[in-house]
C-alpha cells in the first residue's frame, strides 16, 4: 500500500474504507445477513454460506476470497466473520507501524 498527500489526517479505518473498501463492507454485509436470518427466523449458518457464495464473485483481494471461500464451506461460518475483522485489525496495525496512522 502506498500512501498519498490526500490521505494525510486520515485514522486507521478512513484508510483502509478508502483503499480497501471490500473488507469493511464484507463485514457489514455478513453481520446483516447474519441479523436478518435470526430475524427472519431462518438459518444462520445457511445464509452466511449462500451470502459467502454470492460475495466471493464481487470481491477482488484474495485472501478475502480465501475467508469467504472458507464461510461457504465451513460448520460455523460465523467464524469467519471474525477472520475478516481480524485481518481488517492487522491492517490497521500495520498502517500504524508503517507510516503513523492515527488509530481510530
Amino acid at each position: 500500500m502506498t500512501m498519498s498527500a490526500n490521505d494525510e489526517g486520515l485514522n486507521t479505518r478512513e484508510v483502509i474504507e478508502k483503499h480497501y473498501p471490500e473488507f469493511p463492507e464484507t463485514i457489514l454485509h455478513a453481520e446483516l445477513c447474519r441479523a436478518c436470518a435470526r430475524l427472519d427466523g431462518r438459518s444462520i449458518k445457511q445464509s452466511l454460506k449462500a451470502f459467502a457464495l454470492a460475495r466471493i464473485e464481487k470481491v477482488e483481494s484474495k485472501p478475502l476470497k480465501g475467508a469467504l471461500e472458507q464461510m461457504a464451506s465451513s460448520m460455523f461460518p460465523e467464524t469467519e466473520i471474525a477472520r475478516i475483522r481480524a485481518c481488517v485489525g492487522r491492517m490497521e496495525s500495520a498502517l500504524v507501524k508503517t507510516f503513523g496512522v492515527k488509530r481510530a
